[in-house]
């Protein structure tokens, strides 16, 4: 059975990008009972939402601090440089990327024509 994270289209990670990581995991650990744990990526520590040993998305320090905390879904895409392209083409802005993720893959950042900000991201072949 294929999952998100290899199917083209799927939205299969979720990341909060906060001012406040540790009352966050605080927050959300308290209300959905979530577990996290800490790894060290170029930008500082992430942590990683695990629920009931699954690894669901993450929370980190926000990218841009001009922006308040917020939730960022990640669009499982093939080639993550041509997504930044054509998102581009059609009118949207790249905010933070196209970026390698050690060991994960490569992802980008968008901001659609209305605002929304969505992240597109291509995995390494398992």
């Amino acid at each position: 059975m294929d999952s998100a994270f290899n199917t083209a289209g799927a939205l299969g990670w979720h990341e909060l990008t906060t001012h406040n990581t540790e009352e966050a995991m605080r927050f959300y650990g308290e209300v959905f009972g979530w577990q996290f744990r800490t790894v060290k990526m170029p930008h500082g520590q992430y942590h990683l939402i695990e629920n009931q040993g699954l690894g669901i998305g993450g929370i980190t320090d926000n990218l841009i601090p001009s922006l308040p905390s917020h939730w960022t879904g990640y669009v499982t895409v093939a080639d993550v440089d041509l997504v930044a392209i054509n998102a581009k083409k059609l009118g949207g802005d790249i905010l933070f990327g196209p970026e390698d993720i050690p060991k994960v893959g490569r992802f980008c950042w968008i901001k659609d024509p209305q605002g929304a900000i969505i992240a597109a991201i291509s995995y390494l072949s398992a």
